[in-house]
């Protein structure tokens, strides 16, 4: 069953505050608690939503002013047959990359940590790309650390991974040709701002890049 609730309306609702303390008192009872989080949990963080009117949708279309291309068209991986929504990808992931590097984890980020520095989490799952919950402390599942390279096959640590990134993060980048896979670079977010591709160093000619969280990771 799903609850919701408004925060506001804590001081004059007793409803509310009568859910939020039966909520508490779960959490403190429970020992094996699972987390699912959204988008909802950043928002604090001053990472800029997608669609209000000034938000990365709008952002990117003052760039891109002629381009006809609706905002779930962006996370649709046929966008990349055609260059001009290719460029708007880019542009895109460039300035959101950017909002999320100087953002700031929320309570909620810190109150996931402390679920698990209790030994109470036992797993926290997220469609976030922005990977705060890392900044805290909780290993990811697209993190460089919770991967480990034998016999020419990554493998990820799946014991010490504490909170798995359901759509990857935007801090890596992989050739859509060779796979290879870099950090993203203040370089690499030059170049997609301006709505191009950078070249692959494990590649002999130019190739595209994608965000890890566009690839499936087996």
């Amino acid at each position: 069953m799903t609850i919701t609730l408004k925060l506001a309306d804590t001081p004059t609702n007793a409803q509310t505050r009568r859910a939020i303390a039966d909520l508490s008192l779960s959490v403190a009872k429970n020992k094996r608690i699972i987390v699912i989080t959204g988008a909802g949990i950043s928002c604090s963080c001053g990472i800029p939503d997608f669609r209000s009117s000034d938000g990365l949708y709008n952002l990117v279309k003052q760039q891109y002013p002629d381009v006809v291309l609706k905002g779930r068209d962006l996370f649709d991986a046929s966008l990349f047959r055609d260059g001009i929504s290719t460029s708007v990808f880019y542009t895109f992931i460039s300035k959101l990359k950017q909002s999320i590097d100087v953002a700031t984890p929320s309570p909620t980020h810190r109150f996931i940590k402390t679920l698990d520095t209790k030994k109470k989490l036992l797993r926290s799952y997220t469609q976030n790309i922005d990977g705060l919950e890392e900044r805290v402390g909780l290993m990811g599942s697209s993190s460089s650390s919770a991967k480990t390279v034998g016999k020419g096959k990554t493998k990820i640590r799946t014991r010490d991974v504490r909170n798995v990134q359901l759509h990857g993060d935007i801090h890596s980048v992989r050739c859509m040709s060779c796979s290879a896979e870099y950090p993203c670079t203040s370089d690499h977010l030059a170049m997609f701002l301006q709505g191009i591709a950078p070249d692959c160093s494990e590649c002999a000619s130019r190739r595209k890049f994608v965000t890890t969280w566009f690839t499936a990771e087996k």
